[in-house]
């Protein structure tokens, strides 16, 4: 197909000359005109499909896809549709692990009519350097086609189509450059020795939520192995676009103040002291004040923009809710018949009392739980209990981290910072109870684990509910980071709410978190039960 609007005439004088002369052929650049679009569809099918796409300092494409035509032809190929595809989708890369880029749009070995134009575009994009992560929202890049003509264009996958939140696709971008600057900087302030040092400290489990900085710690550790010049560019690039949330901004994050007190010498009781300080559950990411009258219009503006205030209202949840990793297996009835109801001869002997068995919890997951019939918790008086919670409208907007368009999960938790006594929760300290499943924490489900928010298993047990429920529990450091500016507004609006369903509550129980679990369970497996001690996570 003829395809530019350059070309109407002489499209018709060559439709003309067919009928006239059914053996003329084309010209090569009009039976080559499909080739190219679909030689630019293959290219981007082909570096699309594994990761985020990157905009480029490439100018002048344009330029360099007519000047490579033959000057007869170029009025024909000046056209608008193509020049905007040209201009601003031309110079996207695909960037893989090593940083080497590939252009997403211009094949390195088209040849025929097209080939030249199609090699200088490469090339130019090829040694380009990365400006920014890319964003569009539009789902089809380009004019597919106007009347009777076609034009270069593709249709991006659905990942790559930017869903609107709070920010355009620019401000997106430019968000990006921002968090590119953040992390070079980082780069430079903080060395492969005092990451390594920090990451000892960490690891120790010696302070308080540790586990949730190794993550960005080491994301930082290991792009310091990146190579050289643009490669190593391109590789800052990558990790940037893909960054779990608060990753990009080191130096002004927990993680960042825990690395100037090692980069300052500090000794670790005041690097221990210090950092246990600051993430304390009473104090990070909690606002300290209430909120200020701008942020509370800011909150009703951006809410109301994104129709989540009923993704506001929160209630308990139930086990239905919940993912669940085990459950009682139900007892195998006794037959029926007259004599259904007799006792079979037993053929073994009676169990023996075996001593309790301490071990850590991934060991009692891997050897015990999956073979578990039933569980029971020895009750503490006093300890981390922790109710799970789910939007009160499943179908509301997502507002949590780890909550997907793609795959809802509602579910939160809370626990009480110094822990709660076994009364408010409706369970007597010093007994047995029963387990009604074992879960692990939502930021774990689904396969897509976010362990550097939390990571730990929650035993869910009978009978078990907060009676104080003062407050919807949403904690700024579960809520979508496009939430954050507004944070102390929603935790204010949190507080002075209440969960609803306690009626229906069926998914509180006992907390088991990374590293430092523990507990007393009683097990029934294979007729007999046993106890155990579980006294760390691993």
């Amino acid at each position: 197909m003829i395809s530019h609007s350059g070309r109407k005439r002489v499209a018709a004088s060559v439709a003309t000359a067919r009928i006239l002369k059914p053996k003329l052929t084309c010209q090569p650049h009009e039976c080559e005109y499909d080739d190219l679009l679909l030689s630019v569809k293959k290219t981007f099918a082909a570096v699309s499909g594994g990761g985020n796409l990157f905009a480029t300092d490439a100018d002048g494409l344009w330029s360099l896809y007519l000047k490579n035509i033959p000057v007869k032809q170029r009025q024909f190929h000046n056209c608008h549709c193509c020049r905007r595809f040209i201009e601003t989708f031309g110079r996207l890369v695909a960037i893989d692990e090593r940083g080497r880029a590939t252009p997403a749009m211009w094949g390195a070995d088209v040849g025929g009519f097209y080939g030249p134009s199609f090699s200088a575009m490469h090339a130019r994009v090829k040694t380009a350097r990365v400006t920014s992560v890319f964003f569009s929202k539009e789902s089809v890049w380009g004019m597919p086609a106007t009347p009777g003509w076609t034009h270069l264009s593709v249709a991006p996958p659905a990942r790559l189509v930017y869903a609107d939140w709070l920010l355009t696709p620019g401000q997106k971008m430019a968000e990006t450059k921002e968090n590119y600057r953040n992390v070079a900087a980082a780069l430079g302030e903080f060395k492969p020795a005092v990451l390594d040092e920090a990451l000892r400290v960490l690891r120790a489990e010696i302070l308080s939520s540790s586990d949730k900085f190794i993550g960005p710690v080491q994301w930082l550790r290991d792009l310091h192995d990146r190579p050289k010049g643009r490669a190593g560019e391109n590789v800052i690039w990558r990790a940037v676009a893909d960054a779990p949330a608060g990753f990009c901004h080191p130096r002004a994050s927990m993680a960042g103040t825990l690395l100037e007190d090692v980069a300052a010498g500090l000794s670790f009781a005041e690097v221990k002291r210090r950092f246990d300080a600051k993430v304390s559950p009473l104090r990070y990411q909690r606002p300290q004040a209430a909120p200020a009258a701008g942020n509370i219009q800011a909150a009703e503006r951006i809410v109301e923009k994104l129709s989540i205030e009923r993704s506001l209202e929160r209630r308990f949840a139930r086990l239905g809710d919940v993912e669940t990793i085990w459950a009682p297996r139900e007892s195998t009835p006794q037959g029926g018949g007259v004599f259904g109801h007799l006792r079979a001869k037993q053929s073994v002997a009676p169990a023996l009392s075996l001593p309790r068995q301490t071990m850590t919890w991934v060991k009692f997951s891997q050897t015990v739980l999956y073979a578990a019939e039933k569980i029971e918790l020895l009750v503490p008086s006093h300890g981390k209990f922790i109710a799970l919670t789910a939007a009160t409208h499943a179908d509301a907007p997502p507002i949590l981290k780890w909550d997907r368009q793609e795959r809802r999960n509602t579910v939160a938790w809370y626990v009480y910072a110094s822990g709660s006594a076994a009364s408010q929760w409706g369970l007597r300290g010093g007994s047995w109870a029963k387990v009604n499943a074992a879960a692990l924490l939502p930021t774990m489900w689904g396969g897509r684990p976010m362990p550097h928010l939390s990571e730990g298993v929650v035993l869910i047990v009978d009978g078990a509910v907060d009676s104080r429920n003062d407050s919807a529990a949403l904690f700024p450091e579960c809520l979508r980071d496009e939430l954050h500016a507004i944070r102390s507004t929603i935790e204010a609006h949190s507080r002075s709410s209440r969960l609803t369903g306690v009626e229906q509550a069926s998914a509180c129980g006992y907390d088991l978190r990374k590293p430092d679990a523990a507990c007393v369970l009683r097990v029934l497996s294979a007729g007999a039960w046993r106890e155990y001690a579980i006294d760390r996570w691993d």
